[in-house]
């Protein structure tokens, strides 16, 4: 008897060290999240979460260049999830062994494009570059009102333009980064660095963010903007006098999920990665922020059921984007030197 107690005693020791030294398997810890779009849009699926699973959570916001840079240079973040932001940043932190492998079953109806085969990451929406406009400014500006609107991004290059469009910095924003490593891979490195430097040049400012762009469009403080159209669809909804289109071979987005090694809770991560999958989280979230949902047999928002999606770049490669990224953003910094 004396001999079964031990025995038990010793388990119940063992147990409660393999929780303290594995925090990843607490429930009651909150869950740390790096978001890479909107905070209201996250709070909304993370509310959600929170009310089915009763998990607390804390919410940390940033562009996913910020991110990329945060989560390259430092070991141990105490990150325990990565939510959105394109799949080439997910593509990198898979290259660099900062994720644990983790796939879902909800995943199993999204089709196989939308996610790492090895079970990184899994895409939760899908976004196209655009050009968006402001009418009420463009219809104003003497200059710009008897021109056609924009529709390739060369046209943005119009002298009438100068100092009246903006887009998102390749280094900060991966807003940015999409349009030049799709550039790149369309015509590239050398064309895409011309380009985009160009239309560096010709704007107003370079913003931290993709969502900053579509943000001084919708006020007016620019006539024009490169931004994914997720981000013009959100102020035209709201009411603002926005005009999209796709240019040719635009570039686009898989927003990703995936779980960080070295968080502290590994199962409550792997519950919002089932959560944010789900149909019911692809449709709040497409109704928040206007992106086409991965998960098939999601009825489209009346604003995205007209968006063509023919221009797109089909053969963009986030793998590519992400091996060359380190590459391609030294070259640009160069390029673009006071």
């Amino acid at each position: 008897m004396r001999t079964k107690v031990i025995i038990l005693s010793l388990v119940a020791v063992t147990i409660l060290l393999l929780i303290y030294f594995y925090p990843g398997q607490k429930s009651n810890q909150p869950l740390k999240v790096y978001v890479i779009f909107q905070e209201d849009e996250a709070r909304i699926l993370l509310e959600k979460y929170k009310k089915k699973t009763g998990q607390s959570y804390e919410l940390i916001r940033m562009s996913g260049g910020e991110a990329s840079y945060h989560l390259m240079s430092i070991n141990k973040t105490g990150i325990d999830v990565v939510l959105g932001g394109p799949a080439d940043l997910h593509e990198q932190l898979k290259n660099k062994g900062k994720l644990i492998r983790y796939s879902s079953h909800v995943a199993d109806e999204i089709p196989d494009i939308y996610k790492d085969k090895m079970g990184y990451w899994t895409g939760i929406y899908m976004g196209a570059l655009a050009i968006g406009v402001n009418e009420q400014v463009w219809n104003q500006d003497p200059q710009l009102v008897a021109l056609p609107l924009p529709e390739r991004y060369e046209d943005l290059l119009r002298p009438e333009l100068k100092g009246k469009i903006e887009i998102p910095d390749p280094e900060t924003s991966g807003t940015g980064y999409t349009l030049l490593a799709s550039l790149a891979q369309e015509r590239g490195e050398e064309q895409a660095l011309a380009l985009v430097s160009a239309l560096k040049k010709q704007s107003s400012s370079t913003t931290f963010s993709g969502i900053s762009s579509a943000q001084r469009l919708a006020v007016g403080e620019v006539a024009a903007v490169i931004s994914f159209m997720g981000d013009q669809l959100r102020f035209k909804n709201s009411g603002y006098a926005i005009q999209s289109s796709i240019p040719p071979q635009a570039g686009w987005e898989i927003g990703a999920v995936s779980i960080l090694k070295g968080g502290n809770n590994v199962t409550a991560a792997k519950q919002l990665v089932d959560f944010v999958l789900s149909t019911d989280a692809q449709t709040d979230y497409m109704n928040s922020a206007f992106s086409f949902p991965v998960m098939p047999n999601i009825k489209i928002h009346p604003l995205l059921s007209s968006v063509k999606l023919e221009k797109l770049m089909i053969t963009y490669r986030f793998d590519i984007a992400a091996a060359n990224r380190e590459e391609l953003l030294a070259k640009w910094h160069e390029a673009n030197k006071r």
